[in-house]
């Protein structure tokens, strides 16, 4: 008896926040619910469809059912689980009871994850016996079809690691609104892709068919980014209810660099066209520069140590590694750059995509540069990074409806907000701008949100130089 229940138990060896969570969870009302609620609907929809449906469209009908429920469940239903993840511990003030038990930030923050986690994975594996059903119906294209279930499932992970990561944040607009407008969004997506007909699910079925070597370094490069950015959405969350004491800036820079070149230069070798590569280095690029740009510039000796302890090499090193906005400044400079000479020197970029380059880095240092002239004091960075982010798409498409009231010419009025990034979007297809001269604005709003928030950060790298020679007092 002390056998069973011993194997009817979780091993020791699991995270405890897992344990916990996962105990709570499968017995919520929300996941019994949710899990009966899709087995019963496609229990009903597959009699139904094998009833009715001819034996032409029998097949791909079942297919795009099956996967709308699937993603529905675990794209919609799950990720909004995590909304109060991390939130609840913070007003419950057992974070800090939590490490007195040796429960690290992240191990908090991984433990809320993976428990939802582990529950889509339940649910993924509760749809399979209706694949293997829908292949009886014929036309199927299994393996395609089952590549297309685990990246559904890997975005489901991904879209989990947003809430969990947000959860920690004050803003309730960024925690509870945005990822419930989110998912509605994300509901009106999957409903157009799986219900607009045979056509979209066959599309939708091609990338992941990997009969080339650019699809498949396509397929690799987009699992690459959803594990890149599922961690840095979690390492997001740790951050905020870590203590100042712990570092977790420099291993995340350092991780970044090295998987953003070596990703692009694979790319690079294997003659992948430069849309592709662009789009995967600037999805690794943006969280990873949000992150650094929104840190706490408040330094503390213990982190500085180890870097001023290798002398003028390791000073040097911290000037990048450091945690802080004005150290992250230098890294996503340092960024551009690196995402500058790959793409002339790897992919002979032309004038377009430099300019994309260029304006959404300029979108992320925008942000910055209006917190320092206009919030310095705000304690919500990365709330507020997010607020300026959406303003200037906001302002763009006010100019764009104004414009329908306006007689004459096309972008005589957005011409004039070429200083907000996001309007390169707009001003690309235009012909008040030519490709050179939007290539030339792009560059100056780069250069004009570097300065202004580097000019800003001057009192920040007076405090870190004082840190350093305390740090080097002590030695």
């Amino acid at each position: 008896m002390r056998s069973i229940q011993h194997i009817s138990d979780f091993p020791d060896k699991l995270n405890p926040m897992l344990v916990k969570e996962l105990r709570q969870g499968l017995r919520g009302i929300s996941f019994v619910t949710l899990f009966i609620a899709v087995q019963a609907f496609l229990c009903f929809i597959l009699l139904i469809t094998a009833a009715v449906a001819s034996h032409e469209n029998a097949g791909h009908l079942l297919s795009r059912i099956i996967f709308f429920f699937f993603s529905l469940a675990v794209l919609v239903v799950q990720p909004l689980r995590g909304i109060g993840a991390l939130q609840t511990e913070i007003k419950n003030n057992t974070i800090d009871l939590l490490c007195l038990t040796r429960l690290s930030a992240w191990r908090i923050t991984f433990g809320k994850w993976i428990s939802i986690v582990s529950q889509s994975a339940l649910i993924l594996t509760a749809i399979i016996p209706y694949l293997i059903l829908r292949y009886f119906f014929g036309d199927m294209q299994i393996f395609s079809e089952i590549l297309l279930m685990l990246s559904i499932f890997l975005l489901s992970a991904l879209f989990t690691a947003g809430t969990v990561g947000f959860s920690a944040l004050k803003s309730v607009i960024i925690r509870v609104l945005l990822p419930i407008c989110a998912a509605f969004f994300v509901f009106i997506f999957i409903w157009n892709l799986f219900f607009d007909g045979r056509h979209t699910f066959l599309v939708l079925l091609r990338p992941v068919t990997l009969d080339s070597l650019t699809t498949t370094l396509t397929f690799l490069g987009f699992i690459t980014a959803c594990v890149y950015a599922t961690w840095m959405l979690l390492d997001l969350g740790t951050s905020l209810i870590a203590p100042l004491s712990e570092n977790r800036a420099t291993r995340r820079r350092l991780i970044s660099l090295g998987l953003i070149t070596f990703t692009l230069l694979v790319f690079g070798l294997a003659k992948v066209d430069i849309e592709i590569s662009l789009a995967l280095g600037l999805a690794l690029c943006i969280p990873v520069s949000m992150i650094s740009l929104t840190e706490n510039a408040n330094l503390v000796q213990p982190i500085v140590t180890p870097f001023t302890s290798k002398g003028i090499f390791g000073t040097t090193a911290g000037r990048v590694l450091y945690p802080g906005w004005a150290t992250g400044l230098v890294f996503v400079l340092l960024l551009y750059g690196l995402m500058q000479a790959l793409m002339h020197y790897s992919y002979r970029a032309d004038d377009e995509a430099t300019t994309v380059l260029n304006s959404v880095f300029a979108i992320l240092l925008f942000p910055l540069a209006l917190t320092r002239l206009f919030a310095r004091k705000h304690e919500n960075r990365f709330g507020l990074f997010l607020l300026f982010i959406c303003t200037q798409f906001l302002i763009v498409l006010i100019v764009m409806a104004a414009e329908e009231f306006i007689d004459g010419a096309k972008l005589q009025v957005m011409q004039y907000f070429f200083w907000v990034p996001s309007s390169f979007m707009y001003l690309g297809g235009s012909s008040s701008f030519s490709v050179p001269a939007l290539l030339n604005v792009s560059y100056i709003n780069v250069i004009l949100y570097a300065s202004i928030a580097m000019s800003s950060s001057l009192p920040v790298w007076k405090h870190i130089r004082d840190v350093e020679r305390a740090s080097d007092n002590d030695q």
